[in-house]
């Protein structure tokens, strides 16, 4: 199993509208074959820095999420949503 984490830290501008398109993403994602589980929490001490937890059963269903149009949407808009640099964390889990 793969396990993603991506912290996004959010313009208070842009708060809705990111959720409205990364919400859009988790109900697509979820759907994908290997998707193992598909999460966004809030951070308790900070309202607009939020982690995007994900599971994937192998690499081969990271590269087919990696062409999910959602996923390609987000990523071109994500810059107008966020402070700073979206930060990635990818580890494998035996």
């Amino acid at each position: 199993m793969i396990l993603v984490n991506a912290i996004f830290d959010v313009k208070e501008s842009e708060f809705d509208n990111f959720l409205n398109d990364i919400n859009k993403l988790i109900d697509s994602s979820k759907q994908e074959e290997g998707c193992l589980g598909y999460e966004l929490y809030q951070s308790t001490s900070s309202e607009n820095r939020f982690v995007m937890i994900e599971n994937w059963a192998d690499q081969a269903a990271i590269e087919k999420h990696n062409q999910n149009p959602e996923l390609l949407a987000f990523a071109q808009n994500v810059a107008n949503y966020v402070t700073a640099k979206p930060v990635l964390h990818v580890t494998e889990v035996n």
